[in-house]
């Protein structure tokens, strides 16, 4: 998954990257599996292409992962939004 967002990359300003992740979905607790909280992992950040991860501090890449976080709720959010309205197109149909 991805998504774009503006960091500030020092002598040039303010800049819109391209933030690479994978998201691992919260798992419930069972009897046989002690489930796991929901987590991202930044695997890439793209400036013009050119690979900037490496380059960024670790205090960059947390605030990264929280936008992550922010991006798959609103991504969820309109997916609950999709499926409501389509419901609703549905019962108006019948």
């Amino acid at each position: 998954m991805s998504f774009d967002t503006t960091i500030d990359l020092g002598e040039i300003g303010e800049q819109t990257v391209t933030v690479k992740f994978d998201y691992q979905p919260a798992e419930r607790t069972t009897r046989d599996d002690p489930g796991c909280p929901e987590e991202v992992s930044i695997t890439s950040v793209k400036f013009r292409g050119i690979e900037i991860k490496p380059d960024l501090c670790r205090e960059r890449i947390t605030e990264l992962e929280q936008e992550a976080f922010e991006h798959m709720a609103s991504v969820r959010r309109q997916s609950d939004e999709d499926r409501a309205e389509r419901l609703h197109d549905l019962r108006e149909a019948a």
